[in-house]
């Protein structure tokens, strides 16, 4: 990882830089991360879908297409292999008959808690080496970038809900 000098730098400076050292955390996080999912033979196309989930909490297969972009019949059989691999129930929807609500089975959330915990830790043994005026920083930082990821999340998901679904070629 690099180290950059901070102060003086200018607006668009300060920002190249954070998403610089962000890219380099994110590597950094990501060579830890693929051996946890590997392990559980997850493919991923079935990741996403795990993310998807464990964001929304629950959605129709409809619903999790849209998310996927990918036609209804993929989504049902994504699901399908989900089920099988015990990580996600289907369930009829209480006043719709025709939909299907998916959700993460404790099997799952176990496997997603596993690596938070693993993840929370590295965080940990990391910000302890870290000065207490840099943790205020970072601190005042990831509050503000959380606000406005989480009011731009909400939008993109409704955008993602309204849009029609997405055309499949049968002809392939």
């Amino acid at each position: 990882m690099r180290t950059t000098k901070i102060k003086d730098q200018s607006r668009s400076e300060l920002i190249s830089t954070i998403v610089h050292s962000y890219m380099d955390l994110y590597i950094a996080m990501q060579f830890n991360a693929v051996s946890h999912w590997l392990m559980h033979e997850i493919t991923f196309a079935q990741a996403r879908a795990i993310f998807i989930l464990a964001a929304r909490k629950e959605l129709t297969v409809s619903q999790l297409a849209k998310f996927l972009r990918v036609g209804n019949p993929t989504a049902s059989i994504l699901v399908q292999q989900l089920v099988e691999r015990g990580v996600v129930t289907r369930t009829e929807h209480p006043t719709d008959r025709r939909h299907t609500i998916i959700r993460l089975t404790q099997k799952a959330e176990e496997i997603a808690a596993g690596r938070r915990a693993v993840r929370e830790k590295q965080w940990q043994r990391w910000l302890s080496n870290v000065s207490v005026d840099e943790l205020n920083a970072i601190a005042r930082g990831l509050s503000a970038l959380t606000n406005v990821v989480k009011k731009e999340t909400e939008e993109l998901t409704q955008k993602v809900l309204d849009s029609e679904p997405v055309p499949v070629d049968h002809s392939k």
